[in-house]
């Protein structure tokens, strides 16, 4: 497998808007931050346990259907 490279944060946020919800400047950077945030989680978990991306991927996946679907 080759290397992945990072979605960049504006791509994510573009992918989130949809006709009925553009975000404002402050909800973006809001987003940002917990984006940030979820991410330095996600890596610290890696550094200090053995979990692999597809572990943290199902974790925010089965996150995402469990409080947001």
């Amino acid at each position: 497998m080759g290397a992945k490279r990072a979605m960049p944060f504006a791509s994510i946020i573009s992918c989130m808007e949809t006709p009925k919800w553009k975000p404002s400047d402050d909800e973006r950077e809001v987003m940002e931050a917990v984006w940030m945030q979820v991410k330095g989680a996600c890596e610290k978990l890696k550094e200090e346990t053995n979990a692999q991306d597809e572990h943290v991927r199902k974790m925010l996946q089965e996150m995402a259907d469990r409080y947001y679907s």
